[in-house]
């Protein structure tokens, strides 16, 4: 993959042609064993706060903007900052309990498994979850993962440690920027096609409620999963 990065960022190629390599680099990056954890999260995300087709793409590319606004401030930092990756690695340990907390009272939640009368308790149970399966929590969310994940993942990290060292040598604010934004989106775009996957499942027969319970139940369960994994590797 560096060889790559160094091929379309050190050789004079067309800038369209430069941009286009990057985002597939970022696509790359995005399957990587550390980062393909985000994909389960955001399949029982949209599964479970998509109401409707549209707040599905919705809450995707929220999570999809989160992710492209991080790895850009990331990706400027590592040109700009010396030792990003390694300040970021002596927070992640906070970041992996805050966001396994997250995703574990989420699961908790979305596959339904405490079941909750009425009263002032399940009042507060409905607003926390309508909070939580908003545009705004979907674009933290992502910048959570991006955060999370770019100091230690030795293919996203590297990648950015490279693009920037590279691209400062260029002394162009626009073509850094540019450069930056092109290897966010690639991130991103496994993410899109998930979460557009995932709402056109959820709504595509007439028997809507039924798949609806069991992929909630399904994605709940996940997202306990994953929440647990984070709090113990933290």
């Amino acid at each position: 993959m560096d060889f790559l990065i160094q091929n379309l960022l050190l050789v004079d190629h067309p800038l369209p042609a430069v941009l286009a390599g990057i985002a597939c680099v970022g696509i790359l990056a995005s399957l990587s064993s550390c980062t393909i954890v985000r994909l389960p999260v955001i399949w029982g995300y949209v599964t479970v706060a998509g109401e409707s087709k549209r707040k599905s793409l919705l809450l995707a590319v929220s999570f999809a903007f989160g992710l492209i606004a991080v790895y850009t401030l990331i990706g400027f930092s590592l040109g700009v900052v010396s030792n990003v990756s390694g300040k970021l690695l002596k927070i992640s340990h906070y970041l992996y309990i805050a966001l396994g907390m997250i995703l574990l009272l989420l699961g908790i939640a979305f596959a339904g498994l405490i079941p909750l009368k009425q009263g002032w308790l399940n009042d507060c149970y409905k607003r926390a979850i309508n909070h939580a399966t908003t545009k705004r929590s979907a674009f933290v969310l992502g910048i959570l993962f991006a955060f999370l994940e770019t100091p230690a993942c030795p293919a996203c990290g590297a990648a950015l440690m490279v693009i920037g060292s590279l691209v400062v040598m260029k002394e162009s604010v626009l073509y850094s920027s540019l450069v930056f934004i092109s290897f966010a989106i690639g991130q991103s775009i496994p993410v899109l096609i998930l979460g557009f996957s995932t709402s056109m499942l959820k709504y595509l027969t007439s028997k809507t409620m039924s798949i609806e319970k069991i992929m909630s139940f399904v994605a709940g369960n996940i997202l306990i999963l994953l929440g647990l994994s984070l709090i113990i590797i933290a």
